[in-house]
């Protein structure tokens, strides 16, 4: 709890010392797998925040993933699959960021976890528009909409529905884009981002003048 704390605060090599040098060797005589698996997890966010990818990402895949797989911890397993991929992304390795994503994705639907099953389609998506793959996006977009309107996130409903309304009013499904556009716009302002609101509006102005 004080190492958080301190993290929280910004003291992050005194919350790493106290995790790696006091926490971490207890769990270990311990033998409670678990706890060492959480707490290199909380050692390779610190090194994250510090640039460090490289061990973060070491940590990740030996030391918290392998275990949460050995565990059969399918929700952990997810989790750190989704942050191994943002490291690898960070890194612009965005070939293995997809492969994890991927993953992160299948264990999601495995749960039939909705909030995991869309964060993961969006990712996938965010990282094929960064590709300029716009026909790989849409589907993984198409799939994600539902799922963040049904699940009420205004975060979700905001940005997934700003990409997919411009796919939409693309496409001439101008009704639909009008619809979609309109929740995002609705969302933003929720979010406080009226700026982009209103530039979404002007949108669908704009689709509103094609159709007439």
């Amino acid at each position: 709890m004080i190492a958080d704390i301190l993290e929280a605060r910004g003291e992050l090599d005194e919350a790493l010392r106290i995790r790696a040098e006091e926490v971490l060797p207890v769990f270990q005589r311990l033998g409670d797998v678990r706890s060492v698996a959480i707490t290199q997890g909380k050692i390779a966010d610190i090194l994250g925040a510090r640039g460090e990818l490289d061990e973060a990402l070491r940590i990740r895949i030996k030391e918290e993933l392998a275990v949460y797989q050995r565990l059969g911890d399918v929700r952990s397993v997810a989790i750190t699959q989704s942050r191994i991929a943002d490291i690898l992304e960070a890194q612009g390795k965005t070939d293995e960021a997809l492969a994890f994503q991927e993953e992160y994705l299948e264990t999601n639907r495995r749960l039939g976890d909705i909030d995991g099953i869309a964060a993961g389609l969006w990712s996938i998506a965010q990282i094929q528009l960064k590709r300029e793959q716009f026909k790989q996006a849409f589907p993984r977009v198409a799939e994600a909409w539902p799922l963040v309107v049904k699940l009420g996130r205004p975060d979700g409903i905001a940005e997934i529905g700003d990409v997919f309304g411009q796919f939409l009013a693309a496409a001439n499904s101008l009704d639909d884009a009008r619809n979609v556009l309109s929740q995002a716009a609705a969302a933003y302002r929720k979010l406080g981002r009226v700026d982009r609101a209103e530039q979404i509006e002007a949108m669908m102005a704009d689709v509103s003048k094609r159709q007439s």
